[in-house]
């Protein structure tokens, strides 16, 4: 049941993701202009991703039902609704992180150990865009949410990320880029949690 939730998680999620790519992300007044369209190969990439993932989760699933442990993987179930509505947030999140980590890897916008990289993140971000403004947001964006990305690295024990936190790493990544190229494109900032 869990993993089907996931499944249609992970394929709204992609749609989201290509529908920010390819979105005009200006208004009437605003600075700059991002492309109309997402690239046809960046939009590969994300199926391609979203099979991965998804067929992790249906493995995983698998597993669980298999080894008979799904009993451990429920022993809080008396935890109140709240609580688990909470964690459900934080498994999608997790999951659409994973699914942004896969087209990273494939597009090459983080290095062998999964931290982001400019180079990289500019390839993908500014794919297809002829409008200069628009340019020199992304990489100010990009610029400004790595920095911040840096800083919580060397925050960690190992100075690296495991595999989860490199997932919650590349949706706040994300995020933060997004919501950063609004804000220098002149579009009113949502909320994000980097920067």
């Amino acid at each position: 049941m869990r993993a089907n939730y996931f499944t249609i998680v992970i394929l709204l999620f992609g749609f989201s993701l290509r529908n920010t790519f390819c979105q005009t992300q200006v208004e009437p007044s605003g600075k700059c202009r991002a492309p109309d369209k997402a690239p046809l190969n960046l939009e590969i990439i994300i199926s391609i991703c979203q099979e991965e993932i998804k067929s992790a989760l249906l493995q995983e699933a698998l597993d669980i039902l298999n080894d008979g442990t799904l009993e451990q993987n429920t022993e809080n179930q008396s935890r109140s609704k709240r609580d688990a509505e909470e964690d459900l947030t934080n498994e999608e999140r997790r999951v659409a992180g994973c699914l942004l980590q896969c087209v990273y890897k494939k597009v090459k916008a983080v290095d062998e150990t999964g931290f982001p990289v400019v180079d990289g993140l500019m390839k993908l971000y500014n794919e297809g865009v002829q409008d200069r403004n628009y340019y020199m947001a992304t990489l100010s964006a990009v610029r400004h949410c790595i920095s911040i990305a840096q800083q919580l690295k060397q925050q960690q024990p190992s100075n690296r990320f495991d595999d989860g936190q490199t997932c919650d790493l590349a949706y706040e990544m994300f995020e933060c880029v997004s919501a950063k190229i609004d804000e220098n494109c002149g579009v009113e900032n949502k909320s994000n949690n980097l920067g």
